[in-house]
């Protein structure tokens, strides 16, 4: 059975785990397959963990940690440092985003964004049996590799929708071929999203979000989220995907502009690969702020600083 796994893992699965980092939370980090999408919910620090098909060994795991800061004028800028494990693999991407801001009307924007960065693969050779380098040599060599990675996407956005597009991975990556070999593989992916806000009342607005993935190396992925925000402190959603997966989560939102969120996946359907196990991810998020400091006694008033603190307000939302 293990022998089995690890060989569903390298060749199909993990294809699609690479930068698949969220699911459940993808609205509030969509910019780790979309630079465009980077400041466009304001300032903040976001950490994330998905934990998948728990119970079964050496099965995926993936964090990351994603800043965003605004910069001069319209331009915001974003760091993203991710790392995926599954069995032998231990992949940490690291990547510079870079949006920018164009006004259409007073209640619409488009941004323009660019990814550049790097993607390292660890690999652990002293975890693969003997029966497996038996069955193919070529699993005793497998190497570490270090390849680029360059991305650019856009997000159009209104005071009710959103929509975007990117293609996160615009140059070829480093991969395993069949037989095994380190090599220049196409991994060029389309990332699709776009998500409506429906406002019932005062305190309900409910958000439905898609997201689609085309993949050359893997099947395709869709992915959608409803989710019912109430006095814009608690949230509730569901989700499904066209993999046989549903699930729900919570978050939670305080005055101080800390976010803490939960959300749990289970499989709902027959598939040719049965993984009967569930999947658990968790979301911390720390809105930040631009803070404005001028002392017209002691300083000139064109002199100003520019400092980022706990938000004590909401941020801009998104639609």
């Amino acid at each position: 059975m293990r022998r089995i796994f690890f060989i569903i893992l390298i060749t199909w699965a993990y294809p699609l785990l690479s930068q698949e980092s969220s699911v459940i939370f993808n609205r509030y980090n969509f910019s780790v397959f979309n630079p465009a999408y980077t400041g466009i919910e304001g300032p903040a620090v976001n950490l994330n963990s998905r934990m998948q098909w728990v119970g079964v060994e050496d099965a995926p795991i993936t964090n990351f940690l994603i800043l965003h800061l605004p910069q001069k004028k319209n331009a915001t800028l974003g760091f993203t440092v991710q790392n995926d494990r599954v069995y032998v693999e231990n992949k940490t991407f690291a990547t510079i985003d870079y949006s920018y801001k164009l006004q259409v009307t007073d209640n619409s924007s488009i941004y323009l964004g660019l990814k550049a960065g790097a993607l390292l693969n660890n690999i652990n050779a002293n975890k693969i049996s003997r029966s497996y380098t038996y069955a193919n040599t070529s699993l005793a060599t497998l190497e570490n590799y270090f390849s680029p990675i360059l991305g650019a996407g856009f997000t159009y956005v209104s005071d009710k929708f959103f929509v975007g597009g990117a293609i996160p991975g615009l140059i070829n990556k480093l991969g395993f071929n069949e037989e095994w070999a380190i090599t220049n593989r196409d991994f060029t992916q389309l990332h699709l999203s776009g998500g409506y806000n429906l406002n019932l009342s005062d305190k309900i607005d409910i958000k439905p979000t898609i997201s689609y993935r085309s993949f050359r190396v893997g099947p395709d992925l869709l992915n959608g989220i409803v989710e019912v925000d109430y006095n814009k402190r608690l949230s509730l959603g569901g989700i499904f995907t066209n993999n046989n997966t549903l699930g729900g989560f919570f978050k939670i939102k305080t005055n101080k502009g800390l976010h803490l969120g939960y959300g749990y996946e289970f499989p709902s359907g027959s598939d040719d690969i049965s993984i009967d196990s569930s999947t658990h991810e968790f979301m911390i998020r720390i809105d930040l702020k631009e803070k404005v400091i001028s002392n017209s006694d002691s300083i000139n008033k064109e002199t100003i600083a520019v400092s980022y603190t706990h938000l004590t307000l909401p941020t801009k939302r998104i639609v």
